[in-house]
C-alpha cells in the first residue's frame, strides 16, 4: 500500500509576490501636531494649554513609537492583477544630454560643499554672547536696568508676566531669568545652525563681492526678517509686551547676532557634497 504523501504546512506570511508591505495607518503624527499647536497656543492663552499640550505631545509620541514597534507598524496588501497589461514602456536613449559639472542648470542652487554642523552651533553661541550686550546697554542707558530686557524675553513665554509693573520688570528675578537664559540659547543655537544650513544655498548679490555675500544676507537681510516676523507675532500674541519693547534696540541686537553669526559660519572650512546618484553605476 503506498503511503500519502506528507503535507506541508502553509506558511502564515504571505507570499512576497501576491502582496505589498505597506505602512499601517495611524493617527500619531495628527496626535502629536494637535500637541504641538497647543503648546504653542498656551504661550498667549495660559498655563493650562501649556499643560494639555504636552499631554497630547506624549500621547501622540508613545502612539507613534508604539506603531513603530516589530509587527506593528506594517500590514500586507494582497496585490490586484490589472484586468490588462499595459503596453510596456520603451525609453529612447541618447535623447536627453546628462548635467555635467560646469553647464548652465547643473544643481541649481544645491551646493557643492556645505558648513559641517558644529559650524552653525559655534556661530549660534558665539552670536548668543554678544547679542545681549546691545539689550543690556539700552537698560543701562534707559534707567531699567540690565534685568528688564532678561525679565521681558521672558515674559514671551511664562503668562501673565505681560501684565506686570515697569518697576516689577525692572527687578531681579531668579525664576524669569532662567526662563529668559535658556529661551535665548536655544534659539541662538536653532538660529546658528540655520544660518550654517542656508547661507551655502543663497545666491550672491549682485555689485557685491562674492565673499561679502553671507554676511549681507546674514547681517542684514535676515536681521530685517526676523525682526518683522518678531514684531507682527508679538502684537498678536501679546501687544502689551510689544508696546514695552525698544524695538530700535531689538534690531541693533538682531544685527549683532547676524554679524557674528554669519562671519563665524562663513570663515569655518567647507565640507564637499558628491552630486546625487555619485558612485551609482
Amino acid at each position: 500500500m503506498a503511503s500519502k504523501p506528507e503535507t506541508v504546512p502553509q506558511s502564515a506570511a504571505p507570499d512576497r509576490q501576491s502582496a505589498v508591505e505597506m505602512p499601517r495607518p495611524t493617527a500619531a503624527p495628527l496626535v502629536l501636531s494637535l500637541g504641538v499647536v497647543l503648546l504653542a497656543a498656551g504661550a498667549a492663552l495660559g498655563l493650562a494649554f501649556i499643560v494639555v499640550g504636552a499631554l497630547v505631545i506624549a500621547t501622540g509620541l508613545g502612539m507613534w513609537v508604539t506603531a513603530l514597534l516589530p509587527g506593528r507598524g506594517h500590514f500586507h496588501e494582497p496585490r490586484v492583477e490589472p484586468a490588462r497589461r499595459p503596453r510596456p514602456i520603451t525609453g529612447e536613449g541618447e535623447k536627453v544630454e546628462q548635467l555635467r559639472p560646469g553647464m548652465p542648470g547643473y544643481r541649481v542652487r544645491l551646493p557643492e560643499a556645505v558648513h559641517p554642523i558644529s559650524a552653525g552651533i559655534k556661530g549660534g553661541i558665539l552670536g548668543g554672547l554678544v547679542m545681549p550686550l546691545p539689550a543690556f546697554l539700552y537698560g543701562l542707558l534707559s534707567g531699567h536696568g540690565i534685568w528688564y530686557p532678561v525679565n521681558l524675553l521672558a515674559a514671551m513665554v511664562l503668562p501673565g508676566i505681560g501684565t506686570m509693573t515697569t518697576v516689577q520688570l525692572e527687578q531681579f528675578s531668579l525664576l524669569l531669568l532662567i526662563v529668559g537664559t535658556v529661551i535665548h540659547a536655544v534659539m541662538a543655537v536653532v538660529f546658528g545652525l540655520l544660518y550654517g544650513v542656508l547661507l551655502p544655498t543663497l545666491p550672491d548679490i549682485p555689485r557685491l563681492p562674492p565673499a561679502a555675500g553671507p554676511l549681507a544676507w546674514g547681517g542684514l537681510l535676515f536681521p530685517v526678517f526676523w525682526s518683522t516676523v518678531s514684531y507682527s507675532l508679538m502684537g498678536i500674541v501679546n501687544p502689551v509686551l510689544q508696546e514695552r519693547v525698544n524695538w530700535p534696540w531689538f534690531v541693533i541686537s538682531q544685527f549683532v547676532f547676524g554679524v557674528v553669526a554669519a562671519v563665524v559660519v562663513a570663515r569655518s572650512e567647507k565640507i564637499p557634497v558628491p552630486p546625487a546618484g555619485h558612485g551609482v553605476s
